[in-house]
C-alpha cells in the first residue's frame, strides 16, 4: 500500500503551481450558460478532465474540485460518474478524492514494424519521434518516387490528410497526401530543426509577400508564392460555398432576390457557375500545360460537349453551347464541378516543383496569342487568372438573367461582358 504523504513534502505530489497549471486555488470561469445549459456543462466537464490530468497520478479531493469549478461536491461526483461511464478511467481513492491514472507510454515502432504496419501509424511515429521517414510515393500525375522526409506534422484538410515535412530530395517543405503513400519506413536518423517560415508555407498559411527586388528569388520566395496562391484558392472556394448555401432551386432565395421571381437566384447562380466551371477548367489546364510543357488535362466533372465545341468559334457561340449543356445539370452538380476544379488547382499548386514558382511563364489566352510572361502565382491568383475571373462574376451576380436575344428560349442564361472576351 502506498504510504500517504503530505502535499508539498519532498516525497509528496507536486503542487499544481509547480506543474505550470496555475495556482492551486485558481477557479475556472464556467458560470456562463448556453442554450438549455448545455455549454455550461460541457465547459465544466472539460475543466474537470483538465484538473484530473494535471494532477495525475496524484488524487484530487472532491472538495478541491468543487471549489475550482464553482459547483457543489455532489455535482462533482455526478460529473465524475458520467465521465467514468463514458470511458474515462477515473478511480476513487477513499479519503483522498479522485485520480486519473497516467497514460501508458507508447511502445516505439521498430524499423521492421514501420515497414509492415499501417502507413499512417508509421507516419505518426515519425512525427512523434522527429525521425526521417522514407516514402514510396505516387504524385497526382502518377509519377512514382522514393522520398526521404523529415516528418514534422500530420494535417487533416477538407480533401485529405497530409504529412508535412522537409523533403530531402527537393530540399524544401512539402506536403504528401497520406493516401498516396504506398509504403513507409522509419530511418534511424533524426529530423533537423527547420525554419518556421518554410514549414508554415507548406501548411498553406497565408504569409506576407516578399518585397520586390532584382534577381531571382530563392526557395523562401517560392514557398511564399505557393502559400499566397493556395490561400487565394481557399478564399475563393469559401466564397463559392457561401454563395451556394444562400440559394437553392426550390428553397430560400438570396436576400436581394425579388419576391416576384421565384427561384431566380438559383437560375442566375447556375448560369454563372456553369460559365465559371468550364472556363476555369480551361484556364487551369492551360496554365498547368504552360508550366509543365505537357498536354492539357481538364479537371473536374466535365460534361459531354458536341465535337465542334473544341474548334475555333466566337465567344458568344461557345458561351451559348456551354449554357445549353450546363442547363441540363442541377445547381448542386455544377457547384460540385467547379469545386473539384478548384480542388485540383490547389492540389497541383501544393505538389508542383519549386522551380515553377521561380520563372515567368507564357500567359495563355482563350482568344489571340499568349500574353506577356508572368510568374505562376500571378497566372493562377493574380488579375486575369482563374481566381480573379471567378471573383469578377461573383461580385456582379444578379438575381435576374439579362434578356435573351432568342425569344423562344427565355430560360437560357447568357453571361455577357466577361473579361475573357477581351
Amino acid at each position: 500500500m502506498t504510504r500517504p504523504v503530505r502535499s508539498g513534502s519532498p516525497g509528496g505530489p507536486i503542487p499544481l503551481a509547480r506543474r505550470g497549471f496555475g495556482p492551486p486555488a485558481a477557479r475556472w470561469n464556467v458560470g456562463g450558460r448556453g442554450h438549455d445549459g448545455v455549454v455550461d456543462r460541457v465547459d465544466r466537464l472539460l475543466a474537470l478532465v483538465a484538473e484530473l490530468r494535471a494532477a495525475s497520478p496524484e488524487p484530487v479531493e472532491a472538495a478541491t474540485l468543487a471549489e475550482r469549478l464553482g459547483v457543489s461536491e455532489r455535482t462533482v461526483r455526478r460529473d465524475v460518474e458520467l465521465l467514468t461511464h463514458g470511458g474515462l478511467p477515473v478511480r476513487a481513492r477513499k479519503g483522498r478524492g479522485y485520480v486519473l491514472p497516467p497514460t501508458a507510454e507508447r511502445v516505439p515502432l521498430t524499423e521492421a514494424e514501420s515497414l509492415t504496419g499501417p502507413v499512417r501509424d508509421t507516419l505518426a511515429e515519425a512525427v512523434r519521434t522527429r525521425r526521417i521517414v522514407r516514402l514510396a510515393y505516387t504524385d497526382q500525375a502518377g509519377a512514382r518516387s522514393f522520398r526521404d522526409v523529415e516528418a514534422h506534422g500530420l494535417v487533416v484538410a477538407p480533401y485529405g490528410e497530409y504529412l508535412v515535412g522537409w523533403c530531402r530530395m527537393r530540399d524544401g517543405p512539402r506536403m504528401f497526401r497520406v493516401d498516396r503513400v504506398g509504403a513507409a519506413f522509419l530511418a534511424g536518423r533524426g529530423a533537423e530543426v527547420r525554419d518556421l517560415d518554410e514549414l508554415v508555407a507548406a501548411l498553406r498559411v497565408p504569409m506576407p509577400r516578399p518585397p520586390d527586388r532584382a534577381g531571382p528569388r530563392g526557395p523562401a520566395g517560392a514557398a511564399r508564392a505557393r502559400a499566397w496562391t493556395l490561400d487565394r484558392v481557399e478564399y475563393v472556394r469559401s466564397r463559392l460555398r457561401d454563395v451556394v448555401a444562400e440559394v437553392s432551386p426550390t428553397g430560400p432565395r438570396p436576400r436581394s432576390a425579388p419576391r416576384s421571381v421565384p427561384g431566380s437566384g438559383a437560375a442566375a447562380l447556375r448560369g454563372v457557375l456553369g460559365h465559371l466551371a468550364e472556363w476555369t477548367r480551361w484556364q487551369a489546364a492551360a496554365v498547368r500545360s504552360a508550366a509543365t510543357g505537357e498536354e492539357p488535362v481538364l479537371p473536374g466533372r466535365r460534361p459531354w460537349f458536341p465535337p465542334e465545341f473544341d474548334r475555333e468559334m466566337p465567344y458568344e457561340a461557345r458561351e451559348r453551347m456551354i449554357q445549353d449543356v450546363m442547363a441540363l445539370r442541377s445547381l448542386g452538380d455544377v457547384a460540385r464541378d467547379l469545386e473539384e476544379v478548384l480542388a485540383s488547382v490547389a492540389h497541383w499548386a501544393a505538389d508542383c516543383d519549386d522551380a515553377l514558382w521561380e520563372v515567368e511563364l507564357p500567359d495563355p489566352r482563350p482568344y489571340g496569342p499568349p500574353g506577356a510572361p508572368r510568374p505562376l502565382a500571378d497566372l493562377l491568383a493574380g488579375w486575369r487568372g482563374p481566381l480573379a475571373h471567378i471573383e469578377w462574376h461573383l461580385d456582379r451576380l444578379t438575381d435576374e438573367p439579362p434578356p435573351s436575344p432568342f425569344l423562344d428560349e427565355e430560360d437560357v442564361w447568357l453571361v455577357d461582358h466577361c473579361p475573357l472576351q477581351a
